[in-house]
């Protein structure tokens, strides 16, 4: 049989898919809750007498309980220990939670003063210019560049480059992250180990955020997951896009409230459908008319189709939108979904 700690990790890894390597009874623990090791949204503590224990992901928003013993049986007594022990984990959980979020918050403010509007020529400016074969002006306020900004790989300070950086704020409009894309002088990507892109540590809940590259136009606003692929389909549409900046935040993300048509330009993978369609079926739950607009090549985003000049592809797509539209500024018809 296993131990208390042995159990309460293995409940806590079934849910949030991660769990710390070992559970110290009484402490709070912080850990990952996705690919880089740097990051800490996940937290759990098993309560001293290893009898419960809370859990959850602050990325995701997501918390649960846990308990070594089946609570319709408790005495009055363990439920009530129970119970004053999970609100102290809570309040303990949210102490360090908004602590650290302060600490976040101050470092994003400094890093987005230290960073430059966009100009012409300028590295940001070049790199859009090569990745959609026609330059952006003017460009959204959510883009600034920085000259040289540091890149770390796996702790190591691997040197400093060009960046792209985006503000990721909340459905309130507030700044909680950053989303850097490394660079090179001439506007391609840094040559640098990785991916070359990353998301700061948040100031606050990063689930309904975004990057605003635009605003509803006539009650329409698209969303995809990729900076690049939100400026693309910008570009070649009428419809004003904001960027998710991932295929998790795109299935979470909270659209404004002025919104009556929401087209989701997904990615033609397995993550960018599943999310996309999740995203579908909380905005149809809203009574929001939705189109989900999906490249017809496997593994390509709307950018892809865009730099390519697919023109019969885009002319195909951008016709539906416009009969989409009309539709919507009239208010006639019933939710369409393609």
């Amino acid at each position: 049989m296993n131990a208390p700690s042995e159990t309460f990790r293995l409940a806590v890894l079934a849910e949030l898919g991660y769990a710390p390597d070992h559970i110290e009874p009484g402490k709070l623990h912080r850990f990952t809750t996705c690919t880089k090791a740097s990051d800490r949204a996940g937290w759990c503590k098993l309560f001293a007498d290893e009898r419960g224990g809370v859990y959850g992901c602050n990325r995701s928003g997501m918390s649960g309980t846990w308990s070594a013993k089946d609570r319709a049986s408790m005495t009055p007594a363990e439920h009530t220990a129970w119970r004053m022990q999970t609100e102290k984990a809570r309040r303990e959980r949210e102490f360090i939670q908004r602590r650290q979020w302060a600490e976040n918050g101050e470092r994003n403010a400094r890093l987005w003063a230290a960073c430059r509007d966009l100009v012409p020529g300028d590295p940001v400016t070049l790199y859009i210019k090569r990745r959609l074969l026609a330059p952006l002006w003017p460009v959204p306020l959510a883009l600034r560049f920085h000259p040289a900004l540091p890149y770390r790989h796996e702790g190591d300070l691997f040197g400093c480059f060009p960046a792209m950086v985006a503000a990721i704020t909340n459905p309130a409009g507030e700044l909680v992250a950053l989303h850097r894309t490394w660079l090179s002088r001439d506007g391609q990507k840094a040559n640098v180990p990785g991916p070359g892109k990353k998301v700061t540590q948040a100031s606050g809940p990063l689930i309904g955020g975004c990057v605003r590259l635009g605003a509803p136009m006539d009650g329409v606003i698209g969303v995809a997951e990729g900076v690049e692929t939100a400026l693309a389909v910008s570009m070649a549409s009428v419809v004003p896009t904001v960027a998710a900046y991932s295929a998790g935040a795109l299935a979470g993300w909270i659209w404004p409230a002025d919104v009556r048509l929401l087209v989701i330009f997904a990615d033609a993978d397995k993550a960018g459908r599943e999310a996309a369609d999740r995203l579908r079926q909380r905005a149809q739950a809203a009574a929001l008319r939705v189109s989900v607009l999906t490249p017809q090549e496997e593994g390509a985003d709307w950018c892809d189709v865009w730099a390519a000049r697919d023109l019969p592809t885009t002319a195909r797509t951008f016709d539906r939108l416009h009969d989409l539209e009309t539709a919507n500024r009239e208010g006639a018809g019933h939710d369409r979904n393609d």
